[in-house]
């Protein structure tokens, strides 16, 4: 691996951005291919000599080992979920951030909150870009506003890290949302970016099985008779929880139509690119806080959302206790048991991780680099069924996809 366009070509590539960030000579332009996600091409070759691209892309290399030898985290959650400081389920306080959010308006309103009390100039996060409607694009909210502009999870492309520069250039410390693979690309970015590093102040994350293609949106909404071109604003989620797939028509108030998420998460997540499928972390382990719905139980109709807020580190520990005092979260305390009942989907990907790197391996196929998820000891747990399955079922899909051969993602 050479550099970002090698993590491409073979399909390793998570789609952060923080390659374009970091080049020196801004070489690398990002591009959405709409079977497989935002990705990295070189305006020019050779690059220079330097492997910036590589050192930030967590889809070449994610070590965890230190970050699991966090002082005060909790033992038996560290092989599974990463460092764990505290557990808590809640919801966000004011009633509109709540019924908005995707589940309970945690993450905004802790982002809120950063920025009316902890004095910070701005959260960095994705929303739907405002001229291309089915895309999104990574923003910088100063406001409220702001902030409910962008709520609700956007099942689609996402380079969170394509804009650090808009927090390192920030006259302030500023608060970050994205993607397990952003919240690790940007503390790799944060290694090489003094400045970046002192302007940071918090890092939020979500729980999450990876991104769809653009194709996946397209094609939900030709499956509901919906031209992609008359979209004025799409949601993914929110307005009420889990929410509904909601494309607006432009000009219109009101959306065209409605798909519950159950329904629309089913059809998307097929169009999930393999690198989604390698990468351990789903819950966002470089994160200082992160969070998720708490689906350890069934969900009754109408409920009003909650989140499940897990702390990984001191600051985030501090910041959360501070958003409760002020009055903006609304938590209470939640266990080990019920952060892994929640995420059953997550958890079981993670463990036929090894079987999956195994096949491609014995076919000479290059994999990502990863260190601190014991993985090996999580296959072990699988079923003899499904160790056969997390093998044979990936030798199988690089044969009927192709695999053995470089993605070709030349702009033509």
């Amino acid at each position: 691996m050479k550099n970002v366009s090698d993590i491409a070509a073979w399909r390793l590539c998570l789609g952060c951005g923080a390659c374009a960030y970091i080049c020196p000579e801004k070489k690398v332009n990002l591009v959405d291919f709409i079977e497989e996600g935002i990705r990295p091409v070189l305006k020019s070759d050779p690059c220079g000599s330097c492997f910036a691209c590589l050192d930030v892309c967590p889809g070449y290399e994610n070590d965890h080992t230190e970050i699991n030898r966090r002082s005060g985290i909790i033992p038996e959650l560290a092989a599974s979920c990463g460092p764990v400081l505290e557990i808590w389920e809640g919801h966000a306080a004011d009633p509109e951030i709540r019924f908005l959010g995707s589940s309970g308006g945690a993450i905004t309103a802790l982002s809120l909150h950063c920025l009316e009390k902890e004095g910070m100039s701005g959260v960095l996060h994705v929303g739907g870009d405002p001229d291309h409607p089915v895309r999104n694009k990574t923003q910088m909210s100063r406001s409220r506003a702001d902030l409910l502009k962008k709520t609700g999870s956007r099942y689609a492309p996402a380079s969170a890290c394509d804009r650090l520069d808009l927090i390192e250039s920030a006259p302030g410390p500023c608060v970050f949302i994205g993607q397990p693979s952003e919240a690790t690309a940007l503390a790799k970015a944060q290694n090489l970016r003094p400045a970046l590093k002192e302007k940071v102040g918090l890092v939020i994350s979500f729980f999450c099985a990876g991104s769809p293609s653009t194709k996946g949106t397209l094609d939900l909404l030709q499956k509901m008779n919906i031209a992609p071109a008359r979209v004025g604003e799409l949601r993914y989620r929110g307005n009420g929880w889990p929410g509904h797939f909601a494309p607006t028509l432009d000009g219109q108030s009101q959306p065209a139509s409605r798909m519950t998420y159950k329904e629309s998460w089913g059809f998307l997540q097929a169009y999930r690119p393999y690198s989604t499928h390698v990468c351990p972390d789903g819950t966002g382990e470089d994160a200082d806080v992160s969070c998720g719905d708490p689906w350890h139980r069934e969900i009754a109709p109408d409920e009003p959302g909650l989140s499940m807020v897990v702390v990984r580190t001191e600051r985030g520990r501090q910041i959360v206790r501070r958003a409760v005092e002020s009055g903006a979260l609304k938590l209470w305390p939640s266990d080990s048991e019920k952060l892994l009942a929640s995420q059953r989907n997550l958890m079981n990907k993670r463990r036929a991780i090894w079987g999956r790197l195994l096949a491609f391996r014995l076919m000479g196929l290059p994999t990502p680099r990863l260190k601190g998820f014991s993985l090996f000891q999580g296959w072990l747990k699988l079923s003899f069924k499904e160790k056969l399955r997390s093998i044979f079922g990936s030798w199988r899909r690089i044969i009927q996809r192709n695999y053995r051969r470089p993605l070709d993602l030349t702009l033509r």
